[in-house]
């Protein structure tokens, strides 16, 4: 039976213009133009369906660019998303991310400029968010991710005020996962069981009502897909290091985890 990745996370760069205390971002080098095409080109030996380019911030990538530019002329119908916090984008990377892209995700945590600054995203971070919400409406399809804590659970209400302004396709949203440098902040930001029940609980009632799809993340140690770290190791759903994209011949790793694709809402 043929199998496929279903969804490749590509945290392409450990580098970011941002400093959430959420962050679990893995800090290392970033691997060249050349070496990320033997990374993709290993990895295309088993048909892929989605990759998420993420980091750090994406945009940080010199390379990012020329990179999806090879994928799309190798394997045109493979799924294309990027997740950025907006800082780099200006009209003329606008215009290479509509023209390479599939999906652009955008980062929400608060509906307040001293909650944003206070959680290292900085007071302009809205203003910019909503800027580029408007350049992209209807332009390409548009995912909102939100870490939830305990310092914004009860703001949920208000981002799904703004962005139900736009035209939305998919929110995401995260409980605080305590690992790495996240792990320092656990005692501000962690759910306990009750609190994330009563998220999930107010979550499907704005589900309701919605007119784009809103999903919660648990975790609970587990992330939904593995990922590619910026020096080409893989990390399988337990967070375990299982081998590495670049040294690595893709089809000899055992552990690595591959799922028979199913349709989903990209």
């Amino acid at each position: 039976m043929e199998k496929f990745f279903e969804s490749l996370c590509w945290n392409i760069t450990g580098k970011c213009n941002e400093d959430c205390k959420f962050c679990y971002r893995r800090k290392c080098m970033d691997n060249t133009l050349e070496e990320n095409i033997k990374i993709f080109d290993n990895l295309s030996k088993n048909p892929i369906k989605k990759i998420s380019f993420c980091g750090g911030e994406p945009l940080l990538y010199t390379d990012l660019f020329a990179l999806v530019k090879y994928i799309r002329n190798k394997f045109p119908n493979i799924k294309l998303s990027i997740t950025t916090n907006g800082k780099c984008i200006d009209d003329s990377i606008l215009e290479q991310i509509f023209t390479y892209f599939d999906w652009i995700s955008f980062p929400i945590d608060s509906s307040n400029a001293e909650m944003n600054a206070y959680i290292g995203r900085g007071y302009n971070h809205l203003p910019k968010i909503i800027h580029l919400l408007e350049k992209c409406n209807n332009q390409i399809h548009i995912k909102i991710n939100t870490v939830v804590t305990k310092v914004n659970k009860e703001d949920i209400q208000n981002i799904y005020r703004i962005i139900s302004a736009y035209h939305i396709d998919r929110w995401k949203i995260f409980r605080f996962f305590p690992i790495r440098d996240a792990k320092r902040y656990q005692d501000l930001f962690y759910l306990n069981q009750f609190e994330a029940s009563q998220v999930q609980n107010f979550i499907q009632t704005l589900n309701k009502e919605s007119c784009f799809s809103i999903e919660y993340n648990d975790f609970e140690g587990k992330p939904s897909c593995f990922s590619i770290q910026p020096n080409g190791t893989i990390e399988n759903s337990e967070n375990e290091v299982i081998g590495n994209a670049l040294e690595d011949d893709i089809l000899g790793i055992k552990r690595l985890e591959l799922v028979k694709y199913q349709k989903t809402s990209y």
